[in-house]
């Protein structure tokens, strides 16, 4: 019984995490919710004096959330140079054309 709710709780704490960066992926007014509620649940795990084991996993979530717009970023930037590079590409047509 003990390992069943071990695991439970596990799978819990993983979807919860990746719910809370699915939302803060949105947008950065979501992000910036789930960063106020993540600070929010992390001052309350302190003044409760909670296990250490949950302040850990609070500030280990803080600090993904706090990755994604970094890595957002540079997914935005490789796609704009996808569309920079695609829109260099000759017209099929004209390159047709040019080549004879």
């Amino acid at each position: 019984m003990v390992r069943s709710l071990s695991d439970d709780v596990q799978a819990s704490i993983a979807h919860s995490r990746a719910m809370l960066r699915a939302v803060a992926a949105m947008s950065p007014t979501l992000h910036t919710v789930a960063e106020s509620a993540l600070e929010q649940e992390l001052a309350a795990a302190r003044r409760l004096a909670a296990p250490l084991r949950v302040v850990e996993l609070l500030e280990e979530t803080r600090q993904r959330l706090a990755e994604i717009p970094e890595k957002a970023a540079m997914a935005s930037a490789l796609e704009h140079a996808l569309v920079a590079a695609a829109a260099a590409l000759p017209d099929i047509e004209n390159f047709r054309q040019a080549c004879g």
